[in-house]
């Protein structure tokens, strides 16, 4: 009878051991594990581990072991919040002392150059020799940042510069001051940078196509000093530009002459179509330049290599006399559809001569295609109304894995076409100074999106100057390009 009475106490006092075994096991395996990832524990502030309690002796009542562990993890808590705060307070003074002052931004580009030329008797006779080059066409440092939300800037030099005589100089490129987000005027920029003329030419020679601009970028304005105003829509659909500049190059810009020489340029752009959906792996560009120009100099001279920065000219008019001012027009068109793409210029250029001698006429365009076999698209960028940086799907790299095997990544693949004219003869101007096509092929190979390897193969047929008679040249030209 007593044996019945314990064993049934006994039983339930075993059950319940049992229960809690089993509910501290499945609140051992419920309990949630955080990643070591250190990127993932900085993604949020609330991510501490608070400190684990230390065990209670063994002769200490449960009631003071609770209020001493309760104080431990309290002052524990306390310390860290006084760490929180002080880091916040450390960073929130930097970001003061930061604003306090304009931001600064370092970088540059280097582009190294190899160019060959292929010339018969008869094309080195009529054009001279062209000596094969090898050269850094561009070496350039910058600086550039904000101050106070509206205003940048930017101070951008070139140490790869040449002067006729093909000596060495550092010659300006962007130097200027700019106001953002002003009523009407949208942006007003001050200083020494390109005037707003020609897609080709105003997009960065870091996302050109090919190598060199076209034939007819002889007659793009490029950089002067002056200042500028650019709107452009809310949409980022339009744009307009208008600037007033005094022509005096980049090697340095320097000017004294009463004759200021001063020029007018303008361009309105206009994007019809922009798939928004895909960032613009569609799009229909299409634009208008006009440029004024009162010259501060009489003689002018138009001369043009073959879509090379190196070698002979094929074309050139020499010193055209009594000229009072130019006047340039210059339609665009784009066109991109994914991988695949299309622009198109022309630009003519009048020169209203003085002292009946008559006025001269040139003219100059070219089409061009292109195709990645990788399936990227040229990017364009609406707030400068051209285009942008290539980023390839994927860099190129080349790995051998633990398990020995050889991984590459492709990095992007550009087969591209163009075809460009000039034409620099106008007869009654008594004006020879000859004709010009070149048939350019080439091939980038994109590593990354800052660095990029460049073959072009150009074919330039030349009626050259004073109507001596047609010949051909060709250029093999290979660069190795970075920015930063």
């Amino acid at each position: 009878m007593h044996g019945c009475t314990l064993r049934g106490p006994a039983m339930l006092l075993a059950v319940m051991v049992t229960l809690a075994a089993c509910a501290t096991a499945i609140g051992q395996q419920a309990s949630p594990v955080l990643p070591s990832d250190p990127g993932y524990l900085l993604a949020s502030e609330s991510n501490y581990a608070l400190p684990a309690s230390p065990a209670a002796p063994a002769e200490a009542t449960l009631v003071s072991n609770s209020s001493l562990a309760d104080d431990e993890l309290a002052a524990k808590v306390e310390k860290l919040e006084a760490e929180i705060k002080k880091m916040k307070d450390k960073d929130a003074d930097a970001k003061k002392k930061a604003a306090s002052k304009p931001s600064v931004t370092v970088g540059g580009r280097i582009f190294a150059d190899q160019v060959f030329f292929g010339q018969s008797a008869a094309s080195i006779a009529r054009l001279g020799d062209a000596q094969d080059t090898t050269a850094f066409r561009t070496a350039r440092l910058f600086a550039e940042g904000h101050a106070f939300d509206v205003v940048e800037y930017k101070a951008e030099f070139d140490f790869a510069g040449r002067d006729n005589a093909n000596l060495s100089l550092t010659s300006f490129k962007d130097v200027y001051i700019a106001v953002n987000e002003l009523p009407v005027a949208g942006q007003v920029k001050v200083g020494h940078f390109k005037e707003p003329m020609s897609l080709e030419e105003l997009t960065s020679s870091r996302f050109i196509t090919f190598m060199e601009r076209s034939l007819l970028n002889v007659f793009a304005p490029q950089r002067n000093v002056g200042v500028q105003a650019m709107r452009v829509a809310e949409s980022e659909n339009a744009s307009l530009a208008i600037g007033v500049f005094r022509t005096m190059g980049d090697t340095p810009p320097y000017l004294a002459d009463d004759d200021l020489g001063l020029a007018m340029t303008m361009r309105a752009t206009w994007l019809p179509w922009y798939d928004e959906a895909t960032d613009g792996r569609g799009l229909l560009h299409l634009g208008v330049g006009y440029s004024y120009r009162d010259v501060h100099d009489p003689v002018q001279r138009v001369r043009q290599r073959p879509e090379t920065g190196y070698g002979v000219y094929i074309v050139d008019t020499g010193n055209i006399g009594n000229v009072a001012d130019i006047h340039l027009f210059n339609p665009e068109i784009a066109f991109v559809y994914g991988p695949f793409s299309v622009q198109s210029e022309y630009m003519g250029a009048a020169y209203v001569r003085d002292g009946g001698v008559g006025d001269a006429f040139f003219n100059g365009a070219y089409v061009q295609v292109s195709y990645f076999l990788t399936g990227e698209n040229r990017a364009y960028k609406r707030s400068k109304a051209a285009f942008d940086r290539v980023k390839p799907f994927e860099n190129f790299f080349r790995v051998r894995a633990e398990d020995g095997y050889v991984y590459t990544g492709k990095g992007a693949w550009e087969l591209a076409y163009r075809y460009s004219y000039l034409d620099l003869d106008h007869p009654t101007a008594n004006v020879f100074g000859g004709y010009g096509s070149d048939h350019t092929f080439g091939v980038n190979w994109y590593l990354n999106p800052y660095t990029r390897l460049m073959f072009n193969y150009i074919h330039s047929h030349v009626g050259p100057a004073n109507q001596l008679a047609d010949t051909f040249i060709d250029v093999f030209a290979m660069r190795a390009q970075i920015d930063f």
